[in-house]
């Protein structure tokens, strides 16, 4: 009796063992999930496909964005960056989280503020580009000729300061002076509001940087490639036409990633 009595208290203190065992690893498994979820959360959804780099294009690092951007605008993640036809060309993805924590404060509403059930066709995926011009001639961007493509041959268009104009009436429900000093600081940020006419271009030997705006892609996109076409003044004093320079840029969409991230915050 005494022995049945022992097994019984041995298999009961074993089983509580195991139990505790049991939910130290479930807590362990739950705390590596949220961490990884965290983390998840604060990485892009697009960035750049490194794997399918055309030739000439090559990963700009974070450090290094940092130093050639306008500090103003330091991203978070890395880039592209290439050149072709004396062009240089530097691309980097921002996230909606970013934007807002840079810009939808104080007395002003993000420019690319957007609500959390907006629909898809109605949100933005913005890049932060710089293109210098070390061409004899000027080079010309018209923004409304950019796009994205994805897998699936989807077509993203690219927004100009009109579109943004419209969107933010359209999503922002505050109205008044926030919107007006929102749409005050997209002049003084867009690409396109970078030169003063879409034909003055960038003249030789100088730059230019600032967002450039496209609508979301879907869910499903997985590869994804920027379009922005420039076009090079030919020699002065010659026949010769304007000829266009298409420069392309691969990123990687992540669903899981999209999904993950932060809902708009005002700060």
């Amino acid at each position: 009796m005494k022995r049945s009595s022992q097994l019984i208290q041995i298999s009961l203190i074993v089983g509580l063992i195991l139990a505790i065992v049991g939910c130290q690893e479930a807590l362990k498994n739950s705390l590596n999930s949220i961490s990884e979820a965290n983390s998840q959360r604060n990485l892009p959804p697009i960035s750049p496909d490194a794997e399918n780099l055309p030739e000439g294009h090559a990963i700009l690092d974070m450090e290094d964005a940092r130093k050639q951007f306008d500090p103003d605008a330091a991203p978070r993640n890395n880039g592209i960056v290439t050149t072709q036809d004396d062009i240089e060309f530097s691309i980097i993805y921002w996230r909606s989280a970013d934007l807002d924590f840079k810009y939808n404060r104080g007395n002003m509403c993000s420019p690319f503020y957007e609500r959390e059930a907006a629909h898809q066709g109605d949100k933005t995926d913005v890049f932060y580009v710089k293109i210098t011009n070390n061409r004899e001639q000027k080079v010309i961007y018209d923004v409304k000729k950019c796009h994205i493509a994805d897998q699936g041959e989807n077509m993203y268009g690219g927004h100009n300061y009109e579109d943004m104009e419209e969107r933010l009436m359209m999503m922002s429900r505050i109205g008044g002076l926030l919107v007006k000093n929102g749409l005050a600081k997209a002049r003084e940020i867009l690409l396109e509001k970078k030169v003063a006419k879409i034909e003055d271009g960038i003249p030789p030997g100088e730059s230019v940087e600032g967002f450039l705006v496209f609508q979301q892609v879907k869910l499903n996109a997985t590869d994804i490639t920027v379009h922005i076409p420039l076009e090079k003044a030919p020699p002065e004093g010659t026949a010769a036409r304007y000829q266009t320079v298409p420069f392309e840029f691969k990123f990687k969409h992540e669903r899981g990633i999209r999904l993950m991230q932060p809902p708009p915050k005002r700060y």
